[in-house]
């Protein structure tokens, strides 16, 4: 008997390229734009009140000088990446707010579910939302207001509510509650990252991504229905990278730019690849390697400038050579005991273009990106993950009984229990990481 569930341990993408009205655009330098409706400004209120009534007013000076109106439809796209850009420099320039949070793991569940009800708090999300976007004003008036804090608080009582429900409940309806735990908890995600996205009603009602059934598939990205995913997405204009003694952040303006032109199908198997604490379950259940390396980066012995050392993989696997390239493009590798080393001048480290994730402990990855140069952050890859399992369950609920009634191959079995064992250990760290002050790991 063929089981169509058994496209679980199997790996397909396809990209293909399309678009329709972009979110983001350097079509129109905005900030030119911008820049000349300020000089105008500035010379109206220097001028006469005799001077302004013979000008025509504001308006007509405005059009004599020939600038377009900023309010334009077709000028949003720029006006976004305006922001982006804004959000991203800052962010790159700034002190990392956020500390790192190291957990005892034999209270982790406990101290995790304490934090997660600590920040459904008003005043603190009002809080959290100047503290994790850079270029949000500290005064008492800027930020969002109380009402909007307190739809996000709702939100966060609802995901976690969702969470506990899914923990405690059998494998038959964890895939349901955990992808909409994680959708609730994603609204406030993107209120608090996203530099375009400020007021819970800007958020569509679609999931900004598709299931496609035939295939056991997700699509996003391209010419795709923006929302909850492509606005998560977005909430991660800079891949944050945390140590104790380093810290940076990569600019992910081109990946978004990118991800309004690429649509991808991609199916679990490719997806849980990408999954650090699924390495090596990955490799035993589908006999194919996983996707993720890990990383450490050390500082690099270099006398003129401080530079650190990306050493990737473990001295007996290690990623392909031409991922390790595109990743860090234009700075030098070598091979040392059977590791690829990458030096990076501490100052550049913005500029690499690699999809580095952060396991359960604090560990560093380095994921071979399928979606180059798209770069998805984790907890949108969990996204993807737990909407299509949720699908499964929902629309298959035959074949996905068969799966916890180990009536299909053992791999298969054995692959989608070990990945919500590990999705529900990890669930509140991704959360915490995404929304709070802190980036908590277990000891």
């Amino acid at each position: 008997m063929l089981y169509m569930l058994e496209e679980i341990s199997t790996e397909s993408l396809q990209r293909v390229k399309a678009s329709n009205q972009p979110i983001f655009s350097t079509d129109h330098d905005y900030a030119e734009l911008l820049k000349g409706h300020q000089e105008l400004r500035s010379h109206w209120e220097l001028m006469s009140g005799e001077e302004k009534k013979s000008s025509g007013g504001l308006a007509k000076l405005t059009r004599d000088r020939g600038l377009v109106d900023l309010k334009q439809p077709s000028l949003i796209p720029s006006k976004n990446f305006y922001l982006l850009s804004n959000e991203v420099e800052r962010r790159i320039e700034r002190r990392d707010p956020l500390k790192l949070l190291p957990i005892d793991p034999l209270v982790f569940e406990e101290e995790t579910l304490e934090l997660s009800e600590s920040i459904e708090n008003v005043n603190e999300i009002r809080e959290l939302y100047k503290l994790r976007k850079a270029t949000v004003g500290t005064t008492a008036n800027s930020g969002i207001s109380a009402e909007e804090a307190a739809k996000l608080k709702n939100c966060f009582s609802q995901g976690r509510e969702l969470f506990i429900s899914g923990r405690n409940g059998s494998l038959m309806v964890k895939p349901l509650n955990f992808f909409y735990a994680l959708t609730a908890y994603t609204y406030g995600i993107i209120i608090l990252n996203n530099p375009i996205r400020y007021r819970k009603d800007m958020l569509a009602g679609s999931h900004g991504m598709s299931y496609l059934p035939t295939t056991l598939q997700a699509q996003f990205g391209g010419d795709c229905a923006r929302g909850t995913f492509s606005d998560l997405v977005g909430a991660f204009p800079t891949h944050g990278v945390r140590k104790s003694e380093i810290s940076f952040h990569i600019d992910c303006s081109q990946s978004l730019l990118e991800f309004d032109r690429i649509r991808f199908d991609v199916n679990l198997g490719s997806l849980l690849s990408m999954i650090p604490e699924m390495a090596d379950y990955y490799e035993l259940t589908t006999g194919r390697k996983s996707r993720c390396f890990p990383l450490e980066i050390v500082n690099a012995n270099e006398l003129r400038t401080v530079s650190w050392e990306f050493q990737i993989g473990n001295g007996e696997t290690r990623p392909s050579a031409a991922t390790v390239a595109e990743a860090f493009n234009g700075f030098a590798t070598t091979e040392r005991h059977g590791k690829l080393v990458v030096t990076v001048p501490a100052l550049n480290a913005s500029k690499i273009k690699a999809c580095i994730y952060t396991d359960f402990r604090g560990k560093l990855w380095f994921v071979e990106n399928p979606f180059f140069p798209v770069i998805l952050p984790e907890v949108a890859v969990h996204f993807l993950i737990t909407s299509i399992f949720s699908n499964i369950m929902r629309y298959r609920p035959d074949e996905w009984g068969n799966v916890l009634l180990k009536e299909v191959p053992s791999n298969i079995t054995l692959l989608t229990q070990h990945y919500f064992s590990t999705f529900q250990r990890k669930f509140l760290i991704l959360i915490l990481r995404s929304i709070s002050r802190y980036i908590p790991y277990a000891l």
